[in-house]
């Protein structure tokens, strides 16, 4: 099965149109249902962290931030039982951490699996810093953006159902500012005979050199 969520993080719903894979994240306690406009749905959330609107101009992914100052970690807590979601296996991961109207000296984000560190944006402790519009990504290479996000997402194998996007660390400068998180499962094999991508979302089809109609 198809499953694509993301996350736009940012203070208001209406201040940009998201993509059909994603929904605003507006700071909500864990657990919060998600649905996007494609009908996938989860449950997930933090809460307690401050949201902000940014750059109502910039692709919807970066438009916003959540962020929470370097006192404390903060948890995006992801439950992939949840809702549609189709549980543990292989997603691919895309994420932005930056701001759009402000530089950072210490970005610090690490993604687990449970306990399990799968991507690592501590700078060995210190952090990443950040200037304004630039953005680290899965990869965690730096990205200048603005009207489009074009970060390198990264595959990664869940064993367990549960997601953890820690931010934020006690003792460094600043704040970290996380702007957009998504998590997308492995695109499956098309059936026989059936082309185009994305083929799970295509309706009732005529297959090729057949008089038969498949609805997928």
């Amino acid at each position: 099965m198809a499953f694509d969520m993301g996350f736009n993080f940012r203070g208001t719903a209406g201040y940009v149109t998201d993509q059909s894979y994603a929904v605003p994240g507006l700071g909500e306690a864990y657990p919060h249902t998600y649905t996007n406009a494609n009908g996938d749905s989860i449950n997930a959330g933090a809460g307690g962290e401050a949201a902000l609107d940014r750059v109502a101009t910039n692709d919807a992914r970066i438009a916003g931030i959540n962020y929470v100052s370097n006192t404390l970690t903060k948890v995006w807590r992801v439950d992939l039982s949840s809702g549609s979601a189709p549980g543990a296996s292989t997603y691919t991961i895309d994420l932005a951490v930056g701001d759009a109207s402000a530089g950072h000296s210490a970005q610090w984000f690490q993604v687990f699996d449970t306990s399990t560190l799968l991507i690592d944006g501590s700078g060995g402790g210190a952090g990443l810093s950040t200037t304004t519009g630039h953005f680290i990504d899965a990869s965690l290479a730096n990205v200048a953006a603005t009207t489009s996000w074009t970060g390198t997402p990264v595959s990664k194998t869940f064993a367990t159902t549960i997601v953890e996007l820690q931010y934020g660390l006690n003792g460094l400068a600043d704040v970290t500012s996380v702007a957009h998180f998504r998590l997308t499962l492995g695109t499956p094999t098309p059936p026989s005979g059936v082309t185009g991508m994305p083929w799970w979302l295509i309706g009732p089809t005529i297959l090729p050199g057949s008089d038969l109609m498949r609805s997928f």
